[in-house]
């Protein structure tokens, strides 16, 4: 059980999080090495084309971006809309959609917030993230191999903080069968990128609903297999106005 100074940190980040609108807020804990676990590896499955499989070699274990970090607070920003995954080019270096910012707002003042504290604690981002989201009990991989959240499904984006504050728990992994027979985001794929077994990312990469211009400077991914997804699917965070 956290120290009663520990717990006031923890609440002081809810509410950092809530300031931003930032709908998600997990605590894991790290072990001494703070790797993924060996039996959990195959949650990476996917994530690149290499044959179909993960190479972990480029996985950044966070001890080695903090060595002693004892806990990772994951953020989880909903997308505001379903029908647009929009991001900007801000320059030919660097794109960013309105929720990363927000939630590089929020992760800045979350590490600053631990570190007047006394405790260290920096921004972690990963394509990765979403195996950290899995082993913090906050959802699981579906078949469409995006991280689908308990209350949001894949309409989620992620952001990490490393600290040495011991701020976090270990969990029990949802498993990747969660999504049961469910086929929404399969047959709701336009190039049918997605199966049982897996996700030809070649094929999603080349769909042209992905990468599109959607006004000066905006651009936005395919949103085909989120919007489909039933889990999470009524809950909006933003009124759009028609």
């Amino acid at each position: 059980m956290p120290s009663p100074e520990l717990s006031a940190i923890k609440a002081r980040i809810g509410d950092v999080a809530s300031f931003y609108g930032i709908e998600v807020v997990g605590y894991l804990k790290l072990d001494r090495t703070a790797v993924i676990p060996e039996g959990d590896i195959d949650l990476l499955k996917g994530v690149r084309w290499a044959g179909g499989h993960v190479s972990t070699d480029n996985v950044q274990d966070p001890a080695q971006i903090m060595p002693g970090a004892k806990a990772m607070i994951i953020l989880g920003k909903r997308l505001q809309d379903d029908r647009h995954d929009v991001y900007y080019r801000i320059s030919d270096r660097y794109t960013a959609s309105v929720e990363m910012m927000i939630l590089d707002m929020a992760s800045v003042c979350a590490a600053g917030l631990l570190q007047n504290a006394g405790y260290r604690a920096t921004e972690y981002t990963s394509y990765y993230n979403k195996v950290w989201a899995v082993l913090a009990g906050l959802g699981w991989i579906g078949k469409s191999r995006m991280f689908v959240s308990k209350d949001y499904g894949p309409r989620l984006r992620l952001k990490a903080v490393l600290t040495d504050a011991d701020i976090g728990q270990f969990h029990k992994v949802i498993p990747d069968d969660t999504c049961g027979d469910c086929r929404e985001c399969i047959d709701a794929c336009p190039v049918g990128a997605i199966a049982e077994t897996g996700v030809d990312r070649k094929k999603c990469g080349a769909c042209k609903l992905n990468h599109r211009l959607v006004s000066a400077d905006a651009y936005s991914y395919c949103t085909c297999c989120t919007s489909a997804c039933p889990i999470g699917k009524d809950t909006v965070n933003m009124k759009i106005k028609s």
